[in-house]
């Protein structure tokens, strides 16, 4: 398989089911939650809702008419509705089941996967611009300055991030945004020594000894010759970098120190998965699956990129 063909194979991946969770919850509405009659369905169930004249919503997987009325049953219940009470029925397929709320499992992956998503993309902006300043500072700002920045860079490398990250979460409230900053915050740093070490080879290289000599300020000649040519091995970095930030927030959301409880995301999702898993298999193993197909497909696309920038002779 080319180089070019693994490429392709992980950014299909990855942006399919990015784009699933984008705009999958406009095109996939599912059934009303119902977790009296159901929850816990298994994939592929046909559930039928029943719309009351009260505004509520009865669910269940199975609804037969008999001589006291419509009888719904499901998660080994059943309840007795009057056929003069409904004002429309409707079904629907749930083709990963549902939760322990009735919910559909489908529509929650994906509206957890935009949220988990987007968590690891603005941490992984974050990381890029604070470890892009620092590695250009080290590198451009002389000895003194390198060495200071360069020992904090390794001091945090040295800590484990782990359990300051649990720590973090766990001593403030738990906020989407904050999730953002405290990832952001801890990912840095790998970033730092790669844009030093890039920008130190940089600085021996004709155009920019000229752009020094023409008397161009450090702030133009990091805009307009640092960036351009960092661009490929920050990329390279990057996509295996997403790809450890949807698994920190997954352990933290796992762990119930990411987001809040009410907002759904994959690691929330297979915590909740976890606890069912003698009821429900398919709670924890979907959302668990697309946790691995980005995670696998991120690491596909950064290291056929780093062969791409690194041809082997």
């Amino acid at each position: 398989m080319t180089t070019a063909t693994r490429i392709r194979i992980g950014a299909v991946a990855v942006a399919g089911l990015a784009a699933a969770c984008i705009l999958g919850p406009l095109a996939v509405p599912g059934p009303p939650a119902d977790p009296v009659l159901g929850a816990l369905q298994p994939p592929l169930t046909t559930v039928t809702a029943l719309e009351l004249d009260d505004g509520t919503v009865v669910v269940a997987p199975r609804v037969e008419a008999t001589r006291d009325g419509l009888v719904a049953t499901g998660a080994g219940r059943r309840r007795i509705v009057d056929p003069a009470r409904v004002t429309a029925t409707t079904r629907h397929r749930l083709c990963l089941g549902s939760d322990r709320f009735g919910r559909d499992v489908l529509r929650e992956l994906l509206v957890g996967g935009r949220i988990s998503l987007a968590i690891a993309a603005f941490s992984l902006v974050l990381a890029v611009v604070i470890g892009g300043a620092v590695g250009i500072a080290a590198a451009t700002g002389g000895r003194v300055v390198d060495a200071v920045l360069m020992r904090c860079v390794d001091a945090f490398l040295a800590f484990p991030l782990l359990f300051l990250m649990i720590l973090a979460a766990a001593l403030l409230r738990p906020d989407p945004l904050l999730l953002v900053v405290l990832l952001g915050c801890t990912s840095w740093m790998g970033v730092a020594r790669l844009v030093r070490g890039q920008v130190l080879s940089l600085r021996s290289r004709p155009f920019v000894a000229a752009a020094r000599v023409s008397g161009s300020r450090w702030h133009r000649i990091a805009i307009w010759h640092y960036a351009p040519n960092l661009v490929g091995p920050v990329s390279q970095d990057t996509a295996l970098r997403m790809g450890d930030l949807v698994l920190a927030e997954a352990t933290l959301s796992y762990l119930g120190l990411g987001v809040p409880p009410s907002v759904p995301t994959w690691g929330s999702m297979v915590a909740q998965g976890h606890r069912a898993l003698p009821d429900g298999w398919w709670l924890a193993v979907f959302p668990g699956a697309a946790i691995a197909l980005v995670v696998i497909g991120l690491a596909v696309i950064g290291d056929s990129l780093q062969r791409l920038g690194d041809p082997e002779p």
